[in-house]
């Protein structure tokens, strides 16, 4: 995977909240900033999300859909069925007319590759090909699969997403076009540049800042959908199945989050679920609260949802492919590390958490627990100081060192002084009396 998403080295300052949501930790930290560790990144965005200084950079294609547009190409946009969700419009209609006056030729629905993706999950299940058949909309879950869990390839539907089906029809209707793919997720971008389907990628929140500097403002026509897509609620959570029919002998479940996920494609290797058809997607809530869309997590879940499911009903676009969508994913797997177990032991030793009482398991460092600290410590993915109470520790032993040799020079001086004062006094006959408590009095406030 390309680096779409890197962190902001400079600005990257030690709270390793980005190592903590990343559940894949896919994420190294060395020299006091955290890295992207690209091979086992899935590109679910939760880095950028949850980043308290939002301090990344997203590759974004956004200069090039300009400098086609300016140049006098046509330039049309598949755009993703999520943005009811975030933008004030009612149809696509309003869209295509922002989109219009920033200089695009045409824009269309993704959703209309979403209609062919969902029939052709359906005629797989009819024919029985598979016993377990997970949705392909989501190219983060993807990932998942291919580099986590290979072994679940089988299942994953060899079917292109809604994104690349539409953008190649696009490319087929507009042989000279740009084809720019719209979406609200960063992982898109990787999506085009592996399959070719699009000639650029650019995030809803990218195309906000454009048509804020042009001073473009959407036209809410506030029109009344009569005859809604159900494709249209591809976005919202168990927004697959809900588009689908359903098939005799079949179960669906529709299961969001890369936590969620995960613990689903675990409980599959159980060998326990059969006659499924899971609906996956990386982020909770679907697209419709994709890492693009909106900087504070949850913000739109609600109002979203309305918006889907007010656009969405029970009719269909009634559009065919001639062309197969079926898709082969590969898997590209992340080499599975086993540290040797005296040297994690010797880690925990170090790190004063060899013991049951001393293994805090507190989270600070970003790692659920000690023990997965110290294999990210002999991965060479974490630093000894990331764990706080370890920190503590060395601090408070390096200030009693300070402080006992700051004593040990104070006795050293004040009995100095103390025998200067006596051969003084001895020489002017006076008492040392005086001298000596204060002297004393000054060993003790720095003792204190």
């Amino acid at each position: 995977m390309l680096p779409i998403i890197r962190l902001n080295e400079a600005n990257c300052k030690d709270c390793y909240k980005c190592i903590r949501n990343c559940l894949l930790k896919a994420i190294r930290y060395s020299n006091g900033h955290a890295e992207i560790i690209q091979d086992e990144c899935i590109g679910c965005g939760e880095c950028v999300v949850t980043c308290p200084r939002r301090d990344h950079y997203v590759m974004s294609d956004l200069d090039e859909v300009k400098r086609a547009i300016r140049t006098g190409r046509q330039v049309v946009a598949s755009v993703d069925p999520a943005f009811i969700s975030d933008f004030d419009v009612s149809c696509i209609e309003d869209m295509r007319d922002a989109l219009q006056q920033l200089g695009f030729s045409d824009c269309q629905e993704m959703a209309i590759g979403a209609e062919l993706v969902s029939r052709e999950y359906e005629r797989i299940m009819r024919k029985n090909e598979v016993e377990v058949l997970i949705s392909s909309a989501c190219p983060s879950i993807n990932l998942l699969i291919r580099k986590f869990y290979p072994d679940m390839l089988k299942y994953l539907a060899p079917v292109e997403s809604p994104m690349v089906v539409h953008c190649k029809r696009l490319r087929r209707e507009y042989p000279d076009a740009c084809v720019v793919c719209v979406a609200p997720c960063y992982v898109r971008k990787d999506e085009a540049m592996e399959t070719g389907s699009a000639d650029a990628v650019i995030m809803f929140s990218d195309l906000k800042q454009w048509m804020y500097e042009k001073g473009v403002v959407c036209h809410n026509s506030h029109t009344q959908t009569e005859h809604g897509i159900r494709a249209r609620r591809y976005p919202r959570s168990d927004g697959i199945v809900k588009s689908m029919s359903k098939i005799p002998g079949w179960s669906r479940v529709s299961i969001d989050g890369v936590g969620d996920c995960i613990s689903a494609l675990e409980e599959m290797r159980m060998g326990n679920v059969t006659h499924a058809f899971l609906e996956m997607t990386a982020c909770e809530g679907s697209c419709i609260n994709g890492p693009a869309i909106r900087s504070n997590r949850y913000e739109n879940r609600i109002r979203g949802s309305i918006a889907v499911n007010s656009y969405a009903g029970d009719f269909i676009f009634g559009v065919t492919e001639e062309n197969s969508i079926r898709a082969t994913y590969s898997a590209q797997p992340v080499a599975k590390f086993e540290p040797d177990e005296a040297l994690v032991e010797q880690i925990l030793e170090k790190l004063g958490k060899n013991t049951a009482e001393t293994a805090l398991n507190c989270g600070c460092c970003g790692y659920p627990t000690c023990r997965e600290m110290a294999f990210a410590l002999c991965q060479g993915k974490a630093e000894m100081d990331m764990c706080l109470p370890y920190l503590h520790e060395q601090t408070e032993h390096h200030s009693q060192e300070v402080v006992s040799s700051t004593l040990e020079a104070a006795d050293r001086v004040i009995d100095k002084q103390m025998r200067v004062v006596q051969d003084i006094a001895s020489i002017l006959g006076e008492t040392t009396a005086e001298t000596k408590i204060m002297l004393e009095k000054l060993k003790e406030a720095i003792q204190a």
